[in-house]
């Protein structure tokens, strides 16, 4: 009896061992504290298939991950303009429609549809996550980044004497809010308009050139406005309205500013794309959005989820003067998507910020 049960076990050892083997394990690159785990848990286990996220801090470093092709990445997660460079690059596979069960026509924001399909990326993509970039404030400041809007960043006048301003240290972003001071196209190649752009960007001196740490140094008082996204504003107030501290501190959208998207897409070296269309329909399942969006706290991508958390009233405040969401469909409000235009177009932008830095 003792030998039968001993050999019992040694069989299921062996069947949950060839069991584990036969478990597909999948490779999604993301942005950091991006996604739910807990939805990925429940999406492991449904499917009994493995997720292995890696994190990344750019696009660029997005970028160089999949083009390198040392880890076969599933799912990815990049931004309109790289996702536009990486189809150029013949990196992405189109979707398969057919495998996105839960896709429906019209699901999607229409400001966020129209973009992508303008982008030319729709068929590569499904969005995740957008907003815009703006400028995040102190209270104390409010009426002049009000009345002002992009011009705060760049006319230390503007605002009140000693006034500190942060810039952000990224080349697309920091001449794309000098382009949309100065109602110019955030993708414009002309000279002479770049040449405008840089001159601003040199004349101001700022305090800080950073990246996520400014909203921290809005609201430890070390800055009083700065160039941030929607999504590091979002970061911070979650952390400070959770531990119960007065928010001291805004956001505005300018009326004409860059709308963002990130979206999900599987790189040409997948080697789990059948999974990987099961991963992002996971996603869309309305459930699984909600979850998601409650968790990473941006403003959602689909509509049906925006208009149910309107509806809670425990998000109804958040919703109405946080995300704002409204304003991009207001009347007058221009929302532009960054667009890949070439590597020497890139290189530009880099060299514009980097004299501007200097000077």
């Amino acid at each position: 009896m003792k030998k039968i049960s001993i050999l019992l076990v040694l069989v299921l050892l062996t069947i949950s061992l060839v069991a584990c083997q036969d478990k597909t394990t999948m490779y999604v690159l993301n942005w950091g504290d991006y996604i739910n785990e807990e939805v990925v848990d429940a999406f492991m286990k449904e499917n009994n298939i493995n997720v292995v996220i890696e994190e990344v801090d750019s696009n660029e470093a997005m970028y160089e991950k999949i083009r390198s092709g040392n880890t076969k990445y599933d799912v990815a997660v990049p931004s309109d303009y790289m996702i536009q460079r990486l189809i150029s690059e013949g990196l992405l596979n189109k979707l398969d429609q057919s495998r996105i069960h839960d896709y429906q026509e019209g699901m999607f924001e229409p400001a966020v549809y129209q973009l992508m399909e303008d982008a030319g990326i729709n068929e590569y993509a499904i969005p995740y996550f957008y907003g815009s970039i703006g400028i995040m404030y102190r209270n104390e400041v409010e009426d002049y980044v009000l009345e002002h809007g992009f011009g705060v960043l760049f006319d230390k006048d503007l605002l009140p004497e000693g006034s500190r301003v942060g810039m952000y240290n990224s080349s697309r972003d920091s001449v794309a809010a000098a382009l949309l001071h100065l109602g110019y196209d955030v993708n414009t190649t002309d000279t002479t308009k770049l040449n405008e752009a840089e001159a601003l960007l040199a004349d101001m001196d700022y305090s800080i050139w950073g990246d996520d740490n400014l909203k921290n140094e809005i609201v430890a008082g070390n800055l009083d406005v700065a160039l941030v996204y929607s999504g590091d504003y979002f970061d911070i107030l979650y952390i400070v309205m959770d531990e119960g501290r007065d928010v001291e501190f805004g956001y505005m959208t300018p009326s004409y500013t860059n709308i963002w998207v990130d979206a999900m897409v599987i790189p040409t070296l997948s080697e789990n794309t059948y999974q990987a269309h099961l991963f992002i329909n996971y996603f869309l399942q309305f459930d699984n959005a909600m979850e998601n969006v409650e968790y990473v706290g941006y403003t959602p991508v689909i509509t049906g989820v925006y208009e149910a958390m309107k509806e809670d009233e425990d998000w109804d405040d958040i919703t109405g003067n946080i995300y704002f969401r409204d304003i991009y469909y207001q009347d007058g409000f221009i929302g532009q998507m960054y667009k890949h235009i070439s590597l020497e177009h890139y290189q530009m932008l880099e060299d514009i910020m980097m004299r501007a830095k200097m000077d």
